[in-house]
């Protein structure tokens, strides 16, 4: 039996579903999941999914259950914490005063673009997390608001599934954060199976509305992470990612986000480091639809061991979107015989108006910059450990708060080879 048909039996032998989840099992059934024949899935870690045991969420903790430590929480943000996708903080918090939660069917059937590629393109793996996710939460932004998201895992074999819906409203400034955690490898055995974390995220900015959006995974374990974001913009709106991958396991990550409104902006920073067989693919697709609209894509990854890191960016300016402007810039680094580093850099362009420059190369560490770092009396891992950091600041610099910023620097430093990289933050 296939894994989309043991997930839509495990889906169906529950009680009574409805409404937007009901929609998404038969989308699966319709158009089922990606397949390594499709371009974008080409590198992800699709076979896995055959081998995971159960698809049905983890039960609720126990009571007195030992939760695994909280980062320590960002200074004026907002925080909500998800335990296996079951939301554990009380709602409404005495300082969201701007932020008011919505019934999730109406905020997923108000947004046809998304449901579309949701259905039929890329976003195919966040109906897992509509069809799974117990505590769904769907939420307005009126004002000027800063939330963390906190996704902790602490199952080894049931699977977790978070769905968030999120409207800015106009001209609200809004910080969110999101961050990805897990149980610690060493509590699972070697042969446990993997088991499936999804999470799907909409995003709609309304017209001046700007949004600072961090997230960072650092899960640890053998499990398999699917996050689904979809993110569209009003008029001059603004939207700033930074998308940090340094998490065990096989981490694939698929965006969408749509200029729909003249000016409109997008601005991503994506980092992946990846050790001993760790997978991690991300594919960023940006259309832009309106007049005046910008996009700006950085990637920077390094693949250590035997580790597999690929990026595609794919910008789409479309006949309606005169005077757009696109940046692209994919880099790569391989640190071992075994590493593989894929990118794929595409721009599709139906307008004579338009300024677009891109650019995509991979490589190893310059010899002639580790020669001239020995040369001044480093040593070998600590010159190479400055070179693989000067390789990955242009993405860091992104990240906000300073305190996020040094958490995600902790996580990449542990998944690169060389042990002295974590003395550079010091």
């Amino acid at each position: 039996m296939s894994a989309l048909e043991r997930l839509l039996g495990e889906f169906e032998a529950q009680p009574a579903p409805a409404g937007a989840r009901l929609a998404a099992a038969q989308a699966l059934r319709t158009h089922g999941l990606p397949t390594r024949r499709e371009e974008n899935w080409r590198y992800a870690n699709l076979r896995a999914l055959e081998g995971v045991a159960r698809f049905l969420p983890a039960a609720p903790p126990a009571p007195g259950t030992r939760l695994p430590p909280l980062p320590e929480a960002l200074a004026g943000y907002t925080r909500l914490v998800f335990v296996d996708g079951r939301l554990t903080t009380a709602w409404p918090q005495p300082d969201a005063a701007q932020i008011t939660r919505l019934p999730m069917d109406a905020a997923v059937a108000g947004d046809a673009a998304a449901t579309m590629f949701e259905t039929t393109g890329d976003g195919r793996m966040g109906l897992i997390a509509r069809l799974f996710a117990p505590d769904p939460l769907s939420l307005r932004i009126a004002g000027p608001a800063a939330l963390e998201l906190i996704f902790v895992t602490t199952s080894g074999a049931a699977g977790s599934y978070a769905e968030i819906a999120i409207e800015i409203a106009t001209g609200a400034q809004v910080a969110l954060v999101e961050r990805h955690l897990g149980c610690a490898a060493a509590t699972l055995p070697p042969e446990a199976p993997a088991s499936l974390n999804c999470s799907n995220l909409r995003l709609r900015l309304a017209a001046d509305a700007q949004l600072r959006h961090t997230r960072l995974q650092q899960a640890a374990g053998n499990a398999l992470h699917y996050h689904t974001l979809s993110a569209s913009l009003g008029d001059r709106g603004s939207y700033s990612l930074a998308h940090i991958s340094a998490g065990d396991g096989s981490d694939r990550s698929s965006a969408q986000i749509r200029l729909q409104g003249r000016e409109a902006t997008v601005r991503i920073r994506a980092l992946a480091a990846a050790c001993d067989s760790g997978i991690a693919d991300a594919q960023f697709t940006v259309l832009h639809e309106a007049p005046g609209t910008r996009s700006d894509q950085l990637f920077r990854g390094i693949a250590s061991d035997r580790a597999h890191i690929s990026c595609s960016a794919d910008v789409q300016v479309l006949p309606g979107a005169p005077g757009s402007r696109v940046l692209q810039s994919l880099r790569g680094l391989i640190d071992g015989k075994g590493a593989e580093v894929n990118l794929r850099p595409r721009l599709t362009i139906d307008t004579d108006d338009i300024q677009a420059a891109h650019g995509a190369t991979t490589g190893r560490l310059d010899e002639d910059l580790l020669f001239y770092l020995l040369s001044r009396g480093l040593e070998p891992a600590a010159a190479r450990s400055l070179l693989k950091w000067a390789f990955l600041g242009e993405a860091f610099g992104a990240i906000e708060p300073p305190a996020l910023r040094r958490a995600a620097e902790l996580a990449a430093a542990a998944r690169l080879s060389d042990a002295p990289a974590t003395e550079l933050l010091q």
